[in-house]
């Protein structure tokens, strides 16, 4: 008898009621009819008479261990038949585990988490999910006795899940199955709207204020990097991802920059979904510029008398002032750094006086020039001058406070004096000529005064024979000035160390301190506008300690009047997928770590990456690492909350599932 090899479309067992295909074949050639039977406690029944197909369909009406039977027939067999093939096939009661399959909503988007529920008319039952992927159907989680899944969705499309049970005792590989569809949307696009610097003075070693907006899903997080990128192309980041859209820095070198700022949804999976580029020049300092050029004595003047020039000029770092004189006697003083040149002319004539200015790092012959025009003559007594200006009050004063201004000459027979004040270039007060040698003015409203002094001898036919002007700045305040930052004296600041911060001001009783506290140029503390001098920190955990202290006196309207920074390093003492978020304590309070642990299932070598939400702005604590915790020292009570990105080391994908964590921090003293 010859062999007849039989195979089945779904392997045994199988459920009730399922119609199952029989196919039958031969070990060699030949033309046969087929003949298919089932064969149950005994008793034989046919499915399919002989014919030429070599499959059949069979439905068995009920449960039980079958045996199936093949027989076939050639054309030349002498004998009912004369091939022969058996199988064994088991035949199982048809139940459904799966009773539904629950899902918040059919569309989400990227980054969105959608939690699959399956539910059971068992109890001891197995799950396994897959998703539909790019080739074939991908494993989400293996059998476990877990009936929910949280989706994580990182593109976009039409996602399709199938989900697998079977029961614990089952001996075959699924005994039920269902499938659940939904729709993954893309993200709003984002787009970078305005990329700005807000510093109108770029001058080195001076803060410079660059803003980015950006259109986008308010209810989502953005962030933005910031790249900076000098004349030689070296790429400097000076923030990483984080919600801050401002960025603060300074330039040590002056030149040309590129400042790039990326910007991109939080649960983006594009490294950035919107750029732009800055280009700012940066100055050594502001622009030269000569306000003033005169002489203290008004030409002419007889020869033999000292004529003192006097400039003022805005701008600079280190100036330079150069004094050129043409005419009967020509001199040049060379570049000086005063501001003042003591001339003495022998001969008489008409002369040329020319100011150039510079700063001492300008390779140039100036920046800026100024001429005036003078004539000597040899005969005549010596004229009045002026010697001294003193102003009790110096330079500053305050609105509404007298200011007393005394002149000193020298020369003429009776001098006469002569007072102007301008504000903003518009007269105020005038006090025509007498012999009071002082005035007394009270300032009305802040700002710029200028003071014009003219003297004249009674018997002289000029209208002035001196002149100069003083310029008064008047506040109504006095403008706090930080002289000293005293710190205590150690060489090494390790944790838990106490460290005194105390600021050393002018007129204390009238001025407010502001203490901002930076971890790692991290802002963890601010005490906004106090009367204290001093504070007091003890820090927590390592790291680059940046103290910037700004004061203003209580009536300033300014943001603030001066300000000092300081910094120091404080040293370690002793070293210190469904994904889920657990805090190591449940007593969370100010100065006290606080430690994030993440767990996760699947993945290969996975890395994580932690973000901390802190005045409302999202701040990148930790990159991807394969450190799987994260320790925090909250200096603030109040609410936080806390991110943790995961993903595969070998994947080049910004993260592949996430979890947050939100808690509130207690008040207590640090």
């Amino acid at each position: 008898m010859k062999e007849v090899l039989i195979d089945f479309d779904n392997k045994s067992p199988a459920d009730l009621n399922k119609n199952i295909n029989i196919a039958a074949f031969l070990s060699e050639n030949d033309e046969v009819e087929y003949k298919f039977m089932e064969g149950i406690e005994g008793i034989w029944k046919p499915i399919q008479d002989f014919s030429k197909s070599n499959i059949c369909t069979w439905k068995p009406t009920k449960p039980g261990k079958y045996m199936i039977m093949v027989q076939g027939k050639s054309n030349n067999c002498k004998n009912a038949y004369d091939y022969l093939g058996r199988s064994e096939y088991e035949i199982v009661e048809n139940s459904n585990i799966i009773n539904k399959v629950e899902i918040d909503k059919n569309k989400i988007s990227i980054g969105e988490k959608l939690p699959i529920k399956v539910i059971s008319n068992e109890e001891l039952v197995l799950y396994r999910f897959w998703i539909n992927g790019e080739k074939d159907w991908e494993v989400l989680r293996d059998y476990s006795t877990e009936n929910e899944f949280v989706f994580t969705a990182t593109k976009s499309g039409n996602i399709e899940i199938l989900i697998e049970t079977k029961r614990v005792d089952s001996e075959r590989n699924v005994d039920d199955f269902t499938t659940v569809k939904f729709e993954v949307t893309e993200l709003e696009k984002v787009e970078i709207t305005n990329f700005v610097c807000l510093t109108q003075n770029m001058l080195i070693n001076e803060e410079l204020i660059f803003k980015v907006e950006a259109n986008y899903e308010k209810s989502r997080p953005l962030l933005y990097k910031f790249l900076k990128v000098n004349k030689e192309g070296k790429v400097v980041c000076i923030q990483d991802f984080s919600s801050k859209s401002i960025v603060t820095f300074k330039e040590k070198i002056a030149g040309e920059y590129k400042l790039l700022c990326q910007v991109r949804d939080m649960f983006s999976t594009k490294s950035f979904d919107d750029r732009a580029v800055i280009i700012y020049n940066v100055n050594p300092y502001n622009d030269i510029k000569i306000r003033s050029f005169k002489s203290d004595i008004k030409s002419p003047q007889a020869s033999g008398t000292e004529i003192n020039l006097v400039s003022l000029v805005d701008g600079g770092r280190e100036l330079l002032y150069r004094y050129i004189i043409e005419g009967p006697v020509s001199e040049d003083s060379g570049y000086i750094r005063r501001n003042e040149c003591i001339w003495e002319p022998r001969e008489e004539g008409k002369y040329k006086i020319t100011l150039k200015v510079k700063d001492i790092s300008f390779s140039g012959d100036h920046e800026d020039m100024a001429s005036i025009q003078y004539e000597i003559y040899n005969k005549g007594e010596k004229p009045v001058r002026i010697v001294d200006i003193k102003c009790d009050k110096g330079r500053r004063c305050i609105i509404n406070e007298p200011v007393n201004i005394k002149v000193k000459t020298e020369g003429g027979i009776k001098p006469l004096y002569k007072f102007t004040i301008y504000k903003n270039g518009i007269e105020k007060e005038r006090l025509e000529y007498g012999t009071n040698n002082w005035v007394n003015f009270i300032p009305t409203e802040p700002g710029e005064y200028e003071v014009d002094i003219k003297v004249k001898d009674e018997f002289s036919s000029k209208t002035y024979d001196a002149s100069t002007s003083l310029f008064i700045q008047a506040k109504d305040y006095v403008a706090a000035d930080i002289d000293y930052i005293l710190l205590s004296s150690k060489e090494t600041y390790l944790v838990g160390d106490i460290i005194n911060i105390e600021t050393i001001v002018k007129n204390t009783k009238y001025v407010l301190t502001k203490f901002v506290t930076k971890i790692n140029g991290y802002e963890v503390e601010s005490t906004g506008f106090i009367g204290e001098k001093s504070i007091k920190i003890k820090p927590k955990c390592p790291g680059k300690y940046t103290f910037t202290i700004y004061a203003k006196n209580i009536k300033s309207t300014e943001e603030y009047d001066s300000k000092k920074e300081v910094s120091i390093y404080v040293h370690e003492v002793v070293s210190v997928n469904s994904t889920k978020l657990q805090l190591s304590s449940n007593s969370l309070k100010i100065g006290e770590e606080i430690t994030f642990e993440a767990i996760s299932k699947g993945g290969k070598e996975v890395c994580y990456e932690f973000y901390i939400m802190i005045n409302g702005e999202w701040i990148l604590a930790q990159g991807y690492s394969r450190k799987n915790y994260y320790t925090f020292i909250p200096f603030k009570a109040g609410e936080y909350r806390v991110l943790v990105l995961d993903k595969s080391f070998h994947k080049d994908v910004p993260y592949e599932d996430y979890d947050t964590i939100e808690f509130e921090v207690s008040d207590c003293e640090i």
